[in-house]
């Protein structure tokens, strides 16, 4: 069965289920945060076709990951805009190409809207990212994390 990249929005009923695995990989980086904050966080995204969007990976009905792209992701850095954020895929589906496949999917998204740089920070990832295209602007500690800010240029980019 292939996978296919959706719009959340298309998907209502994995909203609690994404905010729910976004919550466990990310939510200790913002101790005032709740399950219920971040799934009406992910509700008011899961936009189409705008900023902020929310891309899913569903495979016969199941949830496997999913993507945002949205205005801001790291206060510190307020003049960057749009980012591409919470690439998550589930630990039992990883190596099985879905998170290039969501981040190539947020790319065209914002490639459809004109952006022509788009920006992520990772801890991890970075690996991925560059073998993807994209390129280092940064390292910095955020919220006490070593990240890289990475940034993705769409204009020079041919599709």
């Amino acid at each position: 069965h292939p996978v296919h990249i959706d719009y959340l929005c298309d998907h209502p009923e994995l909203i609690e289920e994404l905010a729910e695995l976004n919550f466990k990989e990310w939510g200790s980086f913002r101790p005032d945060d709740t399950l219920a904050a971040r799934t009406e966080r992910m509700r008011a995204a899961c936009g189409k076709g705008a900023i902020p969007s929310v891309v899913v990976a569903i495979e016969d009905g199941r949830l496997l990951g999913g993507a945002l792209l949205i205005d801001s992701d790291m206060k510190v850095r307020p003049e960057l805009t749009p980012w591409l954020a919470g690439v998550y895929v589930k630990a039992e589906e990883r190596g099985r190409g879905i998170a290039s496949q969501l981040v190539k999917r947020i790319v065209e998204e914002a490639r459809a809207l004109g952006v022509q740089t788009l920006y992520l920070y990772t801890d991890a990832a970075q690996t991925l990212y560059a073998g993807l295209g994209w390129e280092v602007v940064e390292y910095l500690v955020y919220e006490d994390l070593l990240v890289t800010v990475m940034k993705y240029n769409i204009l020079h980019t041919p599709v």
